[in-house]
């Protein structure tokens, strides 16, 4: 059913599916088809995620594993207004789908690549929704796992909105040995070094995200893959007071906090980024 669905999908027509009419595809990855979709009882446009039949079985390990949830039941328990809402999931011809609101705008991994003037006077706007986001995740008790530019959605009145619970899993009572699947740029040092973890991971990934929105560069910046993970696990970023002066000192402590290699060093608890980030809302970088 789903190899048709793909089939149909990808031609000039709109496809059927139960309550929806699929209008064309937004995005296709490995894991999964993203397509845009008008819903029949209410006429809104919303987009549905299908996972696809060769990714059920990597997904069924990581729930075996590390979470008793399916992505859109995680995604569902999330009422956040910078997380992205899951309006309805379920199966689909034996593929996990989920259902999600539709946002115009672009990825800020996209953003930052296509038109960054954007971003201009909206950076430390971004952190601090984004900020709040995790925050939410994790009182929520769990992991995101794959937090990154790619997977933060801004949307054209600049309303930043996190995505994609594909590798989330909850927080356990102790610290968890983590896959090594998602984004490599922003893996933890314990990832990499295959210790046990636990949501600090996420708090790496965001101290990665902002040292690069605010200071225009990767802390750590490799022309090579392999260089970049050897750069995780033994360089230490240049300070970003010193990469961009401009940025509010107690702001660039926070991200070089976020940084820490050792997990224990590291910033404790998104909370308290929320805070920070907050004293210096009217601040425009």
């Amino acid at each position: 059913m789903l190899k048709e669905l793909y089939h149909r999908l990808r031609g000039p027509q709109s496809t059927e599916l139960p309550g929806y009419a699929a209008t064309g595809i937004l995005r296709e990855g490995s894991m999964s088809m993203i397509f845009k979709a008008k819903e029949h009882a209410t006429g809104r446009i919303v987009v549905v995620k299908v996972l696809k039949p060769g990714a059920k079985k990597a997904v069924e390990r990581l729930e075996a594993h590390y979470r008793d949830f399916t992505e859109g039941q995680i995604a569902a328990s999330f009422d956040h207004p910078n997380i992205v809402k899951c309006l309805a999931h379920g199966d689909l011809g034996g593929s996990p789908y989920m259902v999600m609101e539709y946002l115009e705008g672009m990825t800020l991994a996209n953003l930052t690549a296509a038109d960054s003037r954007r971003l201009e006077g909206r950076r430390l706007l971004c952190l601090r929704q984004a900020a709040g986001a995790l925050a939410h995740v994790h009182g929520r008790g769990f992991i995101h796992h794959d937090f990154c530019a790619k997977n933060l959605f801004v949307t054209n009145d600049d309303c930043v909105k996190l995505i994609d619970f594909g590798l989330t899993t909850p927080i356990q009572n102790l610290p968890a040995i983590a896959s090594r699947m998602g984004t490599a740029e922003i893996l933890a040092p314990e990832i990499l070094r295959r210790e046990p973890s636990d949501h600090r991971v996420d708090i790496f990934a965001f101290g990665v995200v902002g040292y690069e929105i605010l200071a225009g560069h990767w802390p750590f910046e490799s022309l090579e893959h392999h260089q970049t993970l050897s750069k995780i696990l033994n360089v230490h970023p240049m300070p970003l007071d010193k990469r961009a002066p401009a940025v509010p000192k107690d702001v660039a402590a926070l991200m070089m906090r976020c940084l820490e290699k050792d997990p224990n060093k590291r910033l404790g608890g998104m909370n308290t980024a929320v805070g920070i980030l907050e004293r210096f809302r009217d601040v425009k970088l």
